[in-house]
């Protein structure tokens, strides 16, 4: 049983509304559990744009309510109706994600016992689901803040993991069409997923509370990257997997080009993930060794190209239009991977240049004091 961060946050809301509900002599209290339940948000920037969006919800909520009850009465025809019209001016102001608990509202406010004082009702049910919300949303600030940095890195690397094996078995021309397409799809699904966890981070940049700022937005920056190699990455593997396979003529040699030069690469991408982890240690791009390294993989890539192009043929147009998507995802690769190493090379400096100012700004205020 698997019981993450947003169940027990749930679980936590929904105890939060109902002790504030219960402290407030508010009934009945499920109505504030249940749209705890529905406001919990994956990150706080959602949350936050989500009480601002349900505040209008609710509003048009609480006004369909009573504007029905007045003209038609609480026949549960008519209450049809007015859910009908609720739902469809709230997507008419597209207030899409947060109808439900409009919805809510409205069922709340007509099936309570209006005769008595209706606006008193009103208030009452229209409080509860702000309770409900309100509480969602500082759980979800104050309780196991969202990581979603640490999410989407973890995420990206098992990606890069399982491109990597694909990337490699690829040239060997043995990936079978049925677990080709298996394994497409997985890539897929993974990546989507990735994309979302990048989605969620890249909202909290915008958050008014985010430590470190300047930082927060240079890993944004880097993991935006990161998934240009990896969009890169999967173009070249699916190249690679339906033209390299149907190029008949292609030699041995050329197929092994094509297997050092990904291996390469794959290399590359892996040196660059852990200088980012901080397990090699960063020297700057100008560095004889990072030029060194750099020209020997500039170095590779023309040689395979040119061994590949040794296979142009003017009388054989299949085989250039096969051969040319692959020689372009691999100068496409390269170049989004150098784009990375520039990035998180000057991110890592910059860090370790920042440690060093405040470790020396520590020291002299030692020295200071001892005197």
């Amino acid at each position: 049983m698997n019981i993450g961060a947003r169940i027990i946050k749930t679980g936590l809301s929904v105890t939060l509304a109902l002790i504030v509900a219960n402290l407030l002599h508010m009934q009945p209290a499920v109505l504030s559990a249940v749209a705890a339940v529905i406001a919990i948000q994956p990150s706080i920037m959602r949350s936050w744009k989500y009480v601002k969006e349900v505040t209008v919800t609710n509003i048009v909520g609480a006004l369909f309510a009573t504007l029905g009850f007045y003209l038609f009465g609480t026949q549960p025809v008519f209450i049809g109706i007015i859910v009908i019209l609720t739902i469809a001016v709230n997507l008419k102001l597209g207030l899409n994600k947060s109808v439900n608990l409009s919805v809510l509202t409205v069922i709340a406010i007509l099936t309570s016992n209006l005769h008595d004082s209706t606006l008193s009702t009103v208030a009452n049910r229209f409080s509860l689901v702000a309770i409900g919300v309100i509480s969602s949303f500082l759980i979800n600030i104050l309780v196991l803040p969202p990581k979603h940095d640490q999410r989407f890195y973890d995420s990206i690397r098992k990606l890069n993991e399982k491109l990597n094996t694909l990337l490699r078995l690829a040239p060997e021309k043995e990936i079978s069409i049925s677990t080709f397409k298996q394994e497409k799809n997985s890539l897929d699904k993974l990546y989507n997923k990735t994309r979302e966890l990048f989605d969620l981070l890249n909202e909290e940049k915008r958050r008014m509370w985010v430590k470190d700022r300047q930082s927060f937005v240079r890993r944004i920056v880097i993991f935006r990257q990161a998934l240009k190699v990896v969009q890169k990455e999967i173009s070249l593997f699916e190249k690679i997997e339906k033209h390299l396979n149907k190029m008949v003529d292609i030699s041995n040699k050329e197929t092994q080009e094509v297997k050092d030069t990904v291996n390469e690469l794959l290399q590359y991408q892996e040196t660059i993930f852990l200088i980012y982890e901080g397990k090699i240690v960063p020297k700057a791009i100008t560095n004889k060794d990072s030029k060194a390294k750099r020209k020997r993989i500039v170095s590779k890539m023309k040689c395979t190209v040119n061994e590949l192009m040794n296979h142009y043929d003017p009388a054989n147009e299949e085989l250039w239009w096969r051969l040319f998507p692959i020689v372009n995802a691999l100068i496409e690769t390269e170049n989004e991977l150098e784009k990375l190493e520039i990035l998180v090379v000057n991110y890592k400096l910059r860090r370790k240049l920042k440690k060093e100012r405040i470790k020396s700004t520590f020291k002299n205020a030692i020295e200071q004091i001892e005197k």
